[in-house]
């Protein structure tokens, strides 16, 4: 479960906070809304690179689909390789 805390509470102890993110993310709230999270490094970049990684799932899979819905229609290599790099 994410642990919880205020604005004013972050504030107060931050230093706390910093050296328990080993235990998780911190949903941060003001006015009793989410307003941010606070993690450790290693975990943000790895929640990046999973995120690249299923979006090029999710641009293969649109290539491919494509690819089938004309299939006549020929697509250099070079093309796809493109399309997958952006």
């Amino acid at each position: 479960m994410l642990r919880t805390t205020n604005v004013s509470t972050l504030r107060s102890d931050l230093s706390s906070f910093l050296d328990s993110l080993d235990a998780g993310p911190v949903l941060v709230l003001s006015h009793s809304k989410p307003r941010a999270v606070l993690m450790d490094h290693e975990l943000f970049e790895a929640l990046l690179r999973r995120v690249e990684v299923l979006e090029d799932l999710v641009d293969g899979r649109r290539t491919l689909a494509e690819t089938e819905e004309n299939p006549g229609e020929m697509v250099e290599a070079e093309e796809v390789f493109l399309r997958l790099g952006r």
